[in-house]
C-alpha cells in the first residue's frame, strides 16, 4: 500500500466544513477592507526566500525544501507568502507604480520541520500585504483585520500581543545591549541559542525551549531603545486599537522569527495550541521592497495558520455540511422519475443525491441521515399513481404530500 509522506496530510469532508468556515470568513472580511486576491508560486527561485528572509533564519538554515531543476537552478518550496508577493510586486511594474496596494493570498505552504499537532511539512495560510503607506493606520488594519477574521470564524479565546522592535536607526542599540546581556548567561542557553548569540541575536527573544523561557524575564526590552520617531508609530498603533475596540496586550519581548520586520510586531496567542501557542502574526517591513530591487516602499501584513484555526474550532458545530435533498424509491418507473427529479432539483439550485441502486426505504433513508440531508423526497408507488411526492423534514419528521411539478419550489422555499 502506497502512503504519503509525513507531515502531509489528507484532508476528508468532515473537515472541510471547518475549513470552508475559516476561509470564507477570511475572504468576506478582505472584501469589507478592501483587499484583493494574489495568486503566488508554489515555487520560486531560492534566492526569493533567502534574500527575504535571511540566511540565519530557522527557516532559511533548516527548514526549506530545496532542490535544482533539470538545468541546475536552485528552487524551493515555498515556507511563507512574504516573500513571494514581495517579489512578484516588485517584478509586476503594473502595481508597484500605484501609490497603495492590498493583497490577500490563500494556499499551502511547505516546511521541513518535526510534525506535530498544528505543524505539519505541507500546512495552509491566508495572508494579507499592504504596500504604499508608512502610517500607522495600516499596522492597526491589519490587525483589525485578523481580529475580524476570528471573530466570524468562532474563534474568541485568544490573545492580541502588540510589540514594536524599532527601525534600523535604533535597532543596532538594542541587539548590543541584547547581545551583552545573553553572553552573560550564555552557559544557560539552548544549543540553537548559543548559535544565535554571534549571528541573530534578536531570535534569542523568539525562542520557545523551556530552558531559555526564564532567562527572558531580564532581558533588555525593545521598547525601551526606540528613537522617537519609532515610540511615536507605536503609541499612535496602540491608539488606534484601543479607539477600535481592540483588546491587546504589549509584549516588549516580542519579536518575530524572520528578518524582514521594522517596527510593529503582533501575534494572536491562545493557551489552547500548546507551545507553538500563535495562530496569526504579522508585522512591517519597510525595507523589504527595496531589498528585492522595488523603490523604497512602506509595507505591513500577517499571515495565519489554517490548521492551526481548525484545532481552535473543534468540537464546534458547522452548520451546513450536508445536502438539501435525498430522493427515496422504489425502483423500476420510480426509479426513472427520481433521476428526472434529481436533475431538475440540481437544476434549480437544490443540492440533491439518490442511490439508482432497488435498496428498501430503510436503508436509503440510513443514507440520507449520512448523507446530512435536510429533506428526503419519496417517489413509491402510491405517490407515482397520484403524481406526487412525499417530502419528509428528517429534522422534525413533519412529512406532506407535493405535486410532482412543484419540488424545487416547495425546498426553495422550506430552505429559505
Amino acid at each position: 500500500m502506497l502512503s504519503k509522506p509525513p507531515g502531509i496530510e489528507d484532508i476528508f469532508p468532515d473537515r472541510i466544513g471547518r475549513r470552508n468556515l475559516i476561509v470564507n470568513a477570511a475572504r468576506e472580511a478582505f472584501k469589507l477592507y478592501n483587499v484583493r486576491e494574489i495568486v503566488i508560486p508554489v515555487m520560486e527561485f531560492t534566492e526569493v526566500f533567502v534574500r527575504g528572509l535571511g540566511n540565519e533564519t530557522d527557516i532559511v538554515s533548516k527548514e526549506m525544501f530545496t532542490f535544482e531543476d533539470r538545468g541546475g537552478r536552485s528552487l524551493t518550496l515555498r515556507p511563507e507568502g512574504t516573500a513571494s508577493v514581495v517579489r512578484a510586486y516588485v517584478e509586476n511594474g503594473e502595481y508597484n507604480r500605484l501609490a497603495m496596494c492590498k493583497f490577500f493570498y490563500i494556499g499551502p505552504m511547505f516546511r521541513a520541520e518535526r510534525p506535530q499537532k498544528g505543524r505539519l511539512r505541507q500546512f495552509n495560510q491566508f495572508g494579507a500585504e499592504i504596500f504604499g503607506s508608512g502610517d500607522p493606520f495600516h499596522d492597526f488594519e491589519a490587525i483589525a483585520m485578523m481580529d475580524a477574521i476570528a471573530k466570524r470564524a468562532g474563534i474568541g479565546d485568544y490573545t492580541v500581543l502588540v510589540n514594536s522592535i524599532g527601525c534600523p536607526n535604533c535597532r543596532p542599540d538594542f541587539v548590543r545591549a541584547l547581545t551583552a546581556y545573553y553572553t552573560g548567561v550564555k552557559d544557560l542557553l539552548c544549543r540553537d541559542c548559543a548559535s544565535r548569540l554571534d549571528r541573530n541575536p534578536l531570535r534569542l527573544l523568539d525562542c520557545k525551549q523551556d530552558s531559555c523561557q526564564p532567562l527572558k524575564k531580564d532581558a533588555p526590552r525593545t521598547v525601551d531603545y526606540l528613537c522617537d520617531e519609532c515610540k511615536s508609530h507605536h503609541g499612535s498603533v496602540k491608539g488606534y486599537l484601543t479607539g477600535g475596540g481592540i483588546a491587546f496586550t504589549e509584549d516588549p519581548l516580542l519579536v518575530r522569527g524572520l528578518d524582514y520586520y521594522t517596527r510593529t510586531t503582533f501575534e494572536f496567542v491562545t493557551a489552547r495550541l500548546g507551545g507553538q501557542n500563535a495562530f496569526a502574526a504579522g508585522g512591517r517591513y519597510d525595507n523589504l521592497v527595496e531589498e528585492f530591487g522595488g523603490k523604497p516602499t512602506p509595507a505591513v501584513g500577517f499571515a495565519a495558520g489554517i490548521e492551526r484555526m481548525e484545532i481552535l474550532l473543534e468540537g464546534k458545530e458547522i452548520p451546513g455540511g450536508g445536502i438539501d435533498v435525498f430522493i427515496v424509491h422504489t425502483g423500476g418507473e420510480t426509479l426513472a422519475k427520481a433521476v428526472a427529479l434529481c436533475g431538475e432539483l440540481r437544476g434549480a439550485g437544490i443540492s440533491a443525491d439518490m442511490d439508482p441502486g432497488s435498496k428498501g426505504f430503510k436503508a436509503q433513508f440510513k443514507k440520507a441521515d449520512r448523507e446530512g440531508a435536510a429533506f428526503a423526497v419519496v417517489i413509491g408507488e402510491d405517490e407515482l399513481a397520484a403524481g406526487t411526492c412525499t417530502v419528509k423534514d428528517l429534522k422534525s419528521g413533519d412529512q406532506e404530500a407535493v405535486g410532482a411539478g412543484a419540488i424545487a419550489d416547495f425546498i426553495r422555499k422550506k430552505l429559505a
